[in-house]
């Protein structure tokens, strides 16, 4: 058995159906790549346990996450966190499929749980994956603190994921997130980025300068996304790129990096070698992108029959 904890922030999230009506769900992008890696172990017929962390209240909304989670399969590992609820955030998707966001997080549970230092003792398990937002929302000393426990973790044998996922406004300056999220990468054994992000903190002029700039930090496999591109894969077996597979139709790309990243590390865990998790990761990317919201419905298929 395989036990896989993602740590992060999960919210309420409000998608935009037309002017006057929305659809509430449950969404983060560290909670989105737990569902997919979940749903996809499944189907490899994968021997997995998946459980999230992150703070959440004592009120209706952080219960009904915590229904979702049981729903998904998703173990609760979260803490409680008196007098705070979840954070909101709501879609807006354009024609082609592109997303605008707006956030009501500052005061958070999962804020507030990660500006102390106790949570990181919680953190266990043979994968850890935590993504450049956990690091986002967390103080100063609760990232040593994080990385204290990593370092610990890992001469055990535990193996570290992080997915980028740089959103500006939630950093200092892009020198702030970059120093932040190389620190943390350079622990890690799986990489994900998306060459956009790594274009504006680094200038990396292409997605192969990004996976050899990462790759050299340390961690075994590096995943560079290009959306519609696809994904440049670094490995000691060297540089390959992979095209998007093609999808029924873009209706929104929310979480389509997150569950290309679930989907990757669930084929990596049942045995798959790198290139073939990346086609396992475009396949389920492909089908997210046709659904609206970061979670499709669970009857959607992801793969073909296995």
């Amino acid at each position: 058995m395989t036990r896989v904890l993602c740590v992060g922030e999960c919210m309420l999230e409000l998608t935009h159906l037309d002017s006057t009506t929305a659809r509430l769900g449950i969404a983060g992008d560290t909670y989105n790549t737990a569902v997919y890696l979940h749903r996809v172990a499944r189907l490899l017929r994968a021997e997995t346990e998946v459980g999230y962390l992150t703070g959440l209240g004592n009120d209706e909304y952080s219960a009904d996450m915590r229904a979702r989670w049981t729903t998904e399969g998703v173990i609760d590992c979260s803490l409680p966190v008196e007098d705070r609820m979840p954070g909101l955030y709501t879609v807006r998707v354009d024609g082609d499929g592109e997303r605008r966001f707006s956030y009501w997080r500052s005061e958070s549970a999962a804020r507030k749980l990660f500006a102390g230092t106790d949570w990181a003792e919680h953190i266990t398990g043979d994968l850890i994956h935590l993504s450049g937002i956990t690091l986002q929302i967390a103080s100063p000393p609760a990232r040593q603190a994080l990385l204290t426990r990593l370092r610990e973790l890992r001469l055990g044998g535990t193996l570290v994921s992080i997915d980028t996922n740089y959103r500006p406004a939630g950093w200092d300056s892009p020198q702030d997130a970059a120093r932040t999220m190389d620190l943390f990468a350079g622990l890690a054994d799986i990489v994900f980025a998306s060459w956009d992000d790594e274009a504006a903190m680094h200038a990396c002029p292409t997605p192969a300068d990004a996976a050899h700039r990462l790759a050299a930090l340390g961690p075994r496999e590096v995943v560079v996304k290009t959306g519609a591109d696809g994904a440049h894969l670094l490995t000691d077996s060297g540089l390959r790129h992979t095209p998007a597979a093609i999808p029924s139709r873009v209706l929104d790309t929310t979480a389509a990096g997150d569950a290309f990243a679930g989907a990757y590390l669930a084929a990596r865990i049942t045995g798959q070698a790198p290139a073939e998790a990346l086609q396992t990761a475009r396949q389920v990317a492909a089908v997210v992108v046709a659904h609206p919201g970061a979670i499709t419905p669970g009857d959607v298929p992801l793969l073909p029959t296995v």
